[in-house]
């Protein structure tokens, strides 16, 4: 994992994530916020902007509901499409070949959930693109 800024943010604790399941979160209020979430796939985490590449909607309609019915996809309720959980890459719906941007995230040695955001010229800050972690 890659070494995370001392600006560092706790999430959640891991076991408030669902086994095989996602959780949304919300930083910072009104015009300011900005929404993330975190799929957990046993103690592997991944991080995304909580945004369609398409049209820039959330993904999910009901909260923490942002994977297909078997798990093994993340979906835009808005339009169906559907996201590799390991990279955020579109495989069907209108933005396929697209990704989701990801986030830094690990667990720190409490089993805490830790937002990175990693140090200035790294594109997986909140809001940029990037290779997914």
């Amino acid at each position: 994992m890659t070494a995370l800024a001392a600006d560092s943010l706790v999430l959640c604790r891991l076991e408030e994530i669902e086994d095989g399941g996602a959780k949304g979160f919300t930083l910072g209020e009104g015009l300011d916020a900005e929404e993330l979430f975190v799929v957990r796939e046993g103690r592997r985490l991944r991080a995304y902007v909580n945004s369609c590449p398409h049209t820039g909607v959330p993904l999910e309609l009901v909260p923490d509901r942002f994977l297909n019915a078997d798990g093994s996809y993340i979906i835009c309720s808005t339009h169906g499409a559907l996201f590799r959980i390991g990279d955020g890459y579109c495989v069907a719906g209108p933005c396929a070949g697209d990704c989701l941007t990801p986030l830094e995230v690990a667990l720190d040695a409490e089993d805490r959930v830790v937002l990175g955001r990693p140090a200035a010229g790294s594109a997986a800050s909140l809001g940029e693109g990037g290779p997914a972690q």
